[in-house]
């Protein structure tokens, strides 16, 4: 394992590893715009102090875990102090790609704000990124059904289709 400062990962070609992109957007797009400030500081505190795999391909790095390490590297607003922290990297080949590892990623940052994202939107979303082969993968099932993503969000099926547009109002 090597450690890296986010200065350094801001002038390497990061981008996001192919096989995750789609969960890499609902992260992007539908939950982070709805985590306030405060809470997206501390995301971004985790984020520095995970371990961040890496796919190296010639001269460009693929991020497969830790969402908002991207954003972080990405950023051009980002504080002096946050541009010397060190972060842990590891670099796998595609060989050791896990689907798994950012799949329950997204799940936790669902589970942890359920109640200011739209699920049943990001439920959808997910229904049609996971196809028959990573359901079974993953949950020994062709689908993703309800009942399932509500277990892995820690809220009831009562509570999902109780919610109006997905978001607790």
């Amino acid at each position: 394992m090597k450690s890296l400062s986010i200065a350094k990962l801001q002038t390497t070609p990061v981008l996001i590893y192919p096989d995750i992109i789609d969960l890499f957007d609902i992260y992007t797009y539908h939950i982070r715009p709805f985590i306030n400030d405060e809470a997206l500081r501390y995301e971004q505190s985790v984020a520095c102090s995970r371990t961040s795999s890496f796919v190296r391909n010639d001269k460009k790095w693929f991020l497969v875990n830790n969402f908002e390490l991207f954003h972080i590297a990405k950023s051009p607003y980002i504080d002096f102090d946050v541009l010397r922290k060190e972060v842990a990297v590891k670099y796998i080949s595609k060989n050791q790609f896990d689907f798994d590892i950012s799949f329950y990623e997204l799940i936790d940052l669902i589970a942890k704000y359920n109640k200011k994202i739209d699920i049943k939107l990001i439920h959808a979303q997910l229904n049609e990124i996971l196809d028959q082969e990573i359901n079974q993968k993953l949950f020994g099932k062709n689908i993703f059904a309800v009942t399932k993503f509500c277990e892995l969000i820690h809220i009831s099926e009562q509570t999902y289709h109780a919610r109006r547009f997905g978001i607790l109002l």
